[in-house]
C-alpha cells in the first residue's frame, strides 16, 4: 500500500510544473531564433546536413565576392583602356586623335619650312606618350590595375625617356652576336677596339663588311694615289687587319666604324630582362570564382579551374624588339617619332631616308594598335565572363539558401501555436497549483 502525502503531490507537483516551463521556455526559444533545433543533439541528421549547406553557402558567397570585385576591377581597368583606344584605333573608318594626327598630317608638320608644325606634332607625340602612362598606372581601390600578379607597385616608369615595366626596360631585346666564319665564333675586342681573344666586348651582328678584294684594290689604290683613303678595319694588337672567311669560303673584313659591342656581362643583363618581361607578359593570378577550383595529382592548379585575374600591363603596350631593331611598345615608338620630329632641321627639309624611316614608324605604330585593340577586346569578353559568372553563382546562393531556410526554419504559425498550447498548460498548471495544493503544518515541520 502506497500512502499519499501532501509533500509528495508536491513535489510531484513540481516536477511536473517544470517540465511545462521547460516545454514553454523551449517553444519561445523556438519563435526567437526562427530554427527548428539549436543543437546537434536534438536532430542529428538535420543538423549534419544543415552544416554541409551552410558550408557550401559560405563558399560560393566567398566565391562571389571575388567574382564581383574582380568584375570591378576589370570595369575600371576597362574604363582607362577606352580613353587610350579612343584615340589610337580607327572606327568607321575614321581614325581617333593621334592616329588622324600621324597619318593626315604628318607629311606636311614634317616639311613645314618654319618648324611651328614640326613642333606641334612632337607636343602631341609627348602628351600621348603620358597619356599611355598615366592611364596604365591606375589603380582599383589600394592596388595598380595593369601590374599583373603584383597590384602594391607602380608598373609602369620612366627613366631617361625609357620606359620601364616593374623594373625591367619594356624594349629590352637578347643581342645578335656576329658569326665570323658561319660557325658561331664570335669575334672578341679589347678597350682599344683592337680584335684580341683576350678582349672583354663582344662584336654584335649588323657591322658592315667588306670584301679582301674590294679592301687590296682600295689599298693599292692608295699606293698610287697617297691621297686614297682606306677603309678603317678591324686590325689585330698588332695593327695588321684582321681578315675573316665565311661558310662559304668568302674572304672579308670588318669596318671598324661600325663595330657595335657588349661585354658578356651586359648581354647576360639583356637575356635576363628578356626572360623577366616573358615572364611578366604571361604572369597568372588564379582566384577562385566557383569553376572548380582543383589541383592535379601532382600538387598543381588545374588552370581550368580558376580564373587568371592578372592584367598585365606590357601585354597591353607591349614589349621588345622586332627584327629591324626597333620598339614594339607603344610608348618607345612614340618617343622615337617625337625624336626624329624634333630633330628636323629649321627652314628645311627631311632627306628622303628620315622621312620613309618616320612613315616606317606610323605603320608598326598601327600594328603596336591593334594589338593594343586585340588585347583590349579580350580584356571586355573576360569582363563580361565576369559578369555572368556572378549572376550565376548568385543563383547558387539562393538555391542553398532555399534548401537551408526548408531544413532549419520553422513554420511561424505552428511554432507560435505550439507556444500558445504550452504557454496555456503552464498557466493551467500554475492555477491548480494555487486553488487546490495548501501545505500541512506536518508538511512545513518536515
Amino acid at each position: 500500500m502506497i500512502r499519499a502525502t501532501t509533500g509528495g503531490v508536491l513535489r510531484s507537483y513540481r516536477a511536473n510544473l517544470m517540465k511545462s516551463f521547460i516545454s514553454q521556455n523551449n517553444a519561445m526559444n523556438t519563435i526567437l531564433t526562427q530554427r527548428t533545433f539549436n543543437s546537434y543533439a536534438e536532430d542529428p541528421a538535420s543538423a549534419a546536413k544543415a552544416f554541409r549547406l551552410r558550408k557550401s553557402r559560405m563558399t560560393v558567397q566567398s566565391q562571389y565576392n571575388i567574382c564581383t570585385d574582380t568584375q570591378k576591377k576589370y570595369e575600371t581597368g576597362i574604363s582607362c583602356l577606352q580613353s587610350i583606344d579612343n584615340v589610337l584605333s580607327t572606327k568607321n573608318g575614321v581614325p581617333g586623335e593621334y592616329m588622324r594626327t600621324l597619318k593626315g598630317t604628318t607629311l606636311s608638320m614634317l616639311n613645314d619650312p618654319e618648324g611651328d608644325a614640326r613642333e606641334q606634332l612632337a607636343k602631341v607625340l609627348d602628351q600621348m606618350s603620358e597619356m599611355l602612362v598615366q592611364d596604365m598606372n591606375q589603380k582599383y581601390g589600394d592596388n595598380f590595375i595593369f601590374a599583373g600578379a603584383d597590384g602594391h607597385n607602380v608598373p609602369f616608369e620612366v627613366k631617361d625617356n625609357k620606359l620601364y615595366y616593374r623594373g625591367v626596360p619594356v624594349d629590352a631585346a637578347v643581342p645578335e652576336l656576329f658569326d665570323s666564319d658561319g660557325a658561331g665564333t664570335q669575334v672578341k675586342l679589347n678597350d682599344n677596339g683592337e680584335v684580341d681573344p683576350t678582349g672583354k666586348n663582344i662584336l654584335l651582328a649588323g657591322a658592315t663588311t667588306i670584301s679582301k678584294a674590294d679592301y687590296d684594290a682600295a689599298v693599292n689604290n692608295q699606293l698610287n694615289d697617297p691621297t686614297a683613303e682606306v677603309p678603317n678595319v678591324l686590325k689585330d694588337t698588332a695593327g695588321a687587319a684582321v681578315m675573316y672567311t665565311d661558310k662559304d669560303g668568302n674572304d672579308y673584313y670588318i669596318l671598324a666604324d661600325s663595330a657595335e659591342t657588349m661585354t658578356q656581362e651586359e648581354i647576360d643583363e639583356a637575356e635576363e630582362n628578356v626572360a623577366k618581361l616573358e615572364y611578366l607578359a604571361n604572369e597568372k593570378l588564379f582566384v577562385d570564382i566557383g569553376l572548380g577550383f582543383q589541383e592535379n595529382e601532382d600538387g598543381k592548379l588545374i588552370e581550368s579551374s580558376a580564373f587568371n585575374a592578372a592584367l598585365n600591363g606590357i601585354k597591353f603596350l607591349g614589349y621588345g624588339l622586332d627584327a629591324d631593331g626597333d620598339p614594339k611598345n607603344l610608348y618607345s615608338l612614340v618617343q622615337k617619332m617625337k625624336e626624329i620630329s624634333e630633330s628636323v632641321p629649321e627652314a628645311g627639309k627631311w632627306d628622303k631616308g628620315t622621312w620613309e624611316e618616320f612613315d616606317n614608324l606610323v605603320g608598326k605604330f598601327e600594328t603596336a594598335c591593334s594589338n593594343f585593340t586585340t588585347e583590349f577586346v579580350n580584356m571586355d569578353a573576360s569582363s563580361t565572363k565576369l559578369g555572368t559568372n556572378a549572376q550565376l553563382l548568385e543563383d547558387n546562393f539562393y538555391n542553398l539558401q532555399e534548401q537551408y531556410a526548408e531544413l532549419e526554419d520553422i513554420e511561424p504559425v505552428e511554432a507560435i501555436n505550439n507556444f500558445l498550447w504550452a504557454q496555456y498548460a503552464y498557466n493551467a498548471a500554475l492555477k491548480v497549483g494555487n486553488s487546490v495544493l495548501s501545505q500541512s503544518l506536518m508538511d512545513y515541520l518536515n
